[in-house]
């Protein structure tokens, strides 16, 4: 190697030559430092944010390895056995961080769990380096020791890896942190190729002192509004001038933004209501693209309730999202937090966003909750602009954050209508369904009492031909009787009188008999007919007392929802609708009573009630029904006179 660069490394590992290594590294990340503070200042992008913490890091770091070194330099503490170990390990740890700053720009859960847990273990290398060295500084130099060989190989497998995330990667400046990764490799491989004796790396701190300027870059990755970069000096120049009286701001509001204004307040449908208010954003904000959208009630799916295209003036339909091909959005919703990200962002929500609206790319992102007074996220507004590439600046955050607090009462109240609206639907195909029910037990019904009155009307033509039968018997036994007194009375000295007593007497018991199964034979034919009609009815009251009971769980709960409607509590009807809903009522009421009337006739058919006769006013009664029937009268009345008016009266309009 040449006298020059022989010199340079001696110099730079020599103290207090070695001071310029930190300070040039100091004064590298502070300068990058301050780029990211004034860029997370003016656009608050959460990419300048973490380019701003990582930079603080391991600015933090080379503060530490600067104050070591000076302590060292004047013999405070001892350099030999502190300083090489400390050296390796805060190269290692500034190749972490860096790959972290270049490869996830945005927030990422694993790559900042990955680099806090990678930190640590150089943490806990350090420590076991140290106790190792603490044996053999006075024998070697760290260069020729198996750990100074163990951090060099850990630095190039490091680097490596950096390089391979950020060509998987490709974030935005990948190429400014590929060539600090490059040329720190250099340092390394050369370190290890020309074995020079000492505690430290003249080759690698010269390398990485051409690498850390590199970072000046790391920040203007991402473009900032010209708005707000203009915003900083007026306000300065505002600030100054405070004491000069300024005009009253006038405001002025274009005409498609003041109809889109009066079409949201017209609305009720909550399709039609996520359409208008995104159409009033849209021209608003004068965003390409503005969507609404709501979390369900597991927070697993997100929803797209409707959306404006500003460009074709056009609605978008809506449709469902899922937390993974947007994950950072999602997470940002359900949390209650803001978002904003610029098109040139790597992270997945972009990516995603493109592959759902079928855009190559969706342009800068902006993201607000919709937030209720007790901090609970009902969902959010999104806009881009993949045609106009319009940055969004805090102001624009802050505007949309003022609108979506207002939006908070419509949308709660189209969130009830949808859900009223549906249990209606739910009540009404429940009643329908109820209804074929009970016409199918009705026909059951019709069809058990026609096979009882038919198998009845067979056992009782059975008993009658038995009961005729044994009256001819009987009939034929008393004739029989009557001409045997008869004989009797005509030969009253024959020898045969007593048989015939005997005969006549046989035939009488016989006849009793006959007569005693007569009557048997009535008594359960009756008992059968009782019994029947009686385990009928008991189970024809139980079937319509079931369905009477299964009929007032739906027709309670649509009397309550139309209560609430004429209650107008959430909302206002109109003339029209509040007849529409009066109607509902009645009719609901209607079959109520009737299905209590139903209940009342057939528990007095089953005889499981009894009648209390007891005197009543028939004028009461009289009036009571008017009543009751003069409404549907009334109706039914106009209905057929409005329907049947130009058939009667086709020439009405002749003077």
């Amino acid at each position: 190697m040449s006298v020059l660069f022989n010199k340079i490394f001696e110099t730079l590992i020599a103290p207090p030559g070695n001071m310029v290594y930190y300070i040039v590294l100091v004064i590298a990340i502070a300068s990058a430092l301050q780029s990211a503070f004034n860029h997370w200042r003016t656009s608050e992008y959460p990419q300048a944010r973490r380019a701003f913490v990582g930079l603080g890091i391991l600015l933090i770091a080379q503060v530490i390895m600067f104050m070591f070194s000076g302590l060292g330099w004047q013999h405070i503490i001892d350099p030999t056995s502190v300083l090489p170990p400390m050296d390796r390990a805060f190269v290692v740890f500034g190749i972490i961080w860096i790959t972290w700053l270049f490869g996830f720009p945005e927030p990422s859960r694993g790559a900042d769990a990955a680099a806090s847990l990678l930190s640590l273990l150089v943490l806990t290398a350090l420590g076991l380096s140290l106790l190792t060295w603490q044996t053999q500084s006075t024998l070697t130099t760290y260069n020729q020791t198996p750990d100074d060989f163990f951090w060099q190989t850990a630095s190039l497998l490091l680097i490596l890896g950096g390089m391979a995330i950020l060509f998987i990667r490709k974030p935005d400046g990948m190429w400014n942190g590929i060539i600090m990764l490059a040329l720190g490799f250099l340092g390394h491989v050369g370190h290890l190729l020309f074995q020079i004796n000492g505690n430290y790396s003249g080759i690698v701190r010269l390398a990485y002192m051409a690498a850390y300027p590199i970072l000046l870059t790391l920040p203007q990755r991402f473009s900032i509004s010209t708005s707000a970069v203009a915003a900083t000096p007026q306000r300065s120049a505002a600030m100054r001038q405070d004491s000069i009286p300024l005009e009253r701001r006038r405001y002025s509001t274009d005409p498609k933004t003041f109809h889109a204004m009066l079409a949201l307040a017209a609305e009720s449908n909550p399709t039609k209501v996520s359409q208008a208010i995104t159409r009033a954003i849209a021209q608003t904000l004068l965003a390409d693209l503005c969507f609404m959208i709501y979390l369900t009630d597991n927070n697993n799916q997100m929803v797209i309730a409707g959306g404006y295209d500003l460009i074709r003036e056009d609605n978008l339909d809506g449709g469902s999202l899922s937390k993974s091909s947007i994950p950072m959005l999602a997470n940002s919703l359900q949390r209650g937090r803001p978002l904003r990200m610029p098109a040139s962002s790597t992270s997945a929500d972009i990516k995603g966003l493109a592959e759902i609206l079928g855009l190559t790319n969706p342009g800068h992102l902006l993201s607000v909750p919709i937030l209720t007074p007790e901090k609970e996220s009902l969902g959010g507004l999104l806009l881009l602009s993949p045609y106009s590439d319009r940055t969004w600046t805090a102001e624009d955050q802050a505007f949309l954050a003022n609108i979506a607090t207002s939006l908070v009462p419509i949308i709660k109240r189209s969130q009830k209508m949808s859900k009223l609206e549906t249990q209606s639907d739910q009540a009404l195909v429940q009643v329908e369904r109820l209804e074929r029910r009970i016409s199918e037990l009705t026909q059951q019904l019709d069809a058990s009492r026609a096979e009882v009155q038919k198998s009845g009307s067979v056992e009782m033509a059975s008993l009658r031909a038995a009961q005729e039968e044994s009256q001819r018997i009987i009939e034929q036994l008393q004739l029989e009787s009557a001409e045997l007194r008869a004989g009797k009375k005509l030969q009253p000295s024959t020898s045969s009188t007593p048989q015939v007593e005997q005969d006549l007497k046989a035939t009488l018991q016989e006849m009793a008999h006959l007569q005693n199964q007569l009557a048997e034979a009535n008594m359960k034919m009756h008992e059968a007919e009782q019994g029947r009609v009686s385990v009928k009815s008991t189970e024809q009251a139980e079937v319509i007392a079931s369905i009477s009971q299964e009929l007032r769980q739906p027709l309670s709960s649509i009397v309550g929802y139309t209560d609430l409607l004429l209650g107008e509590s959430v909302g206002i009807l109109g003339a029209l609708q509040r007849k529409f809903v009066e109607r509902i009522k009645a009719s609901t009421e209607r079959i109520h009573n009737l299905t209590d009337d139903m209940i009342q006739i057939t528990t007095l058919e089953a005889g499981l009630n009894d009648l209390k006769p007891e005197a009543v006013d028939l004028n009461t009664i009289i009036d009571n029904a008017m009543t009751y029937t003069s409404t549907q009268v009334r109706e039914k009345k106009y209905i057929h006179a409005s329907g049947t008016a130009k058939e009667t009266f086709p020439h009405s309009s002749r003077p």
